[in-house]
C-alpha cells in the first residue's frame, strides 16, 4: 500500500470515529486531510497526517492576522479515543498565538469561505 493510500485509509478511520461521537466532518477531495465541527458549526479543528501520525489543529481570526496566523497544532498522535474529540474542540488558542490581537474561532462557514475552492471538502 502507498503512503498516500495509508494517509487516506486513516483519515477515513478517522472520519468515522467523529461522526460516532457526534460531530460533523469534512474531507479535502485529495482525502489525506480535513476538519470537524460541532453541530452549530461555530469551531473548527482541522486534522491531517504528519509523519505517520494523527495531528490536530485550532483555527481562528484575529483582526492582525500577519502577525498572529490563523491557527495553532493542538496535538498529534498515533491513538485517537473517540471522547478526545469533545477535548480537541474545546481548547483555546494559547497565548503566544494570538498575543493581544482580538480574536474569535473559526466558524465552519468562515472555514468554507477561505479554503473550499482549493480544497474541495465533502462532508462525510
Amino acid at each position: 500500500m502507498s503512503s498516500i493510500e495509508r494517509e487516506k485509509e486513516m483519515i477515513s478511520d478517522l472520519v468515522a470515529m467523529i461522526k460516532a461521537a457526534g460531530f460533523r466532518a469534512f474531507v479535502a477531495e485529495r482525502g489525506t486531510y480535513g476538519f470537524f465541527t460541532n453541530a452549530a458549526g461555530s469551531r473548527v479543528i482541522s486534522f491531517g497526517i504528519d509523519l505517520g501520525a494523527i495531528t490536530f489543529s485550532g483555527n481562528y481570526k484575529t483582526n492582525q492576522p500577519s502577525q498572529t496566523g490563523t491557527g495553532w497544532m493542538i496535538g498529534r498522535t498515533c491513538d485517537i479515543q473517540t471522547s478526545s474529540f469533545e477535548a480537541l474542540i474545546d481548547h483555546y488558542p494559547p497565548r503566544w498565538a494570538v498575543g493581544d490581537a482580538k480574536w474569535q474561532f473559526t466558524s465552519l462557514e468562515q472555514h468554507l469561505k477561505t479554503y473550499q475552492e482549493s480544497s474541495r471538502y465533502k462532508e462525510a
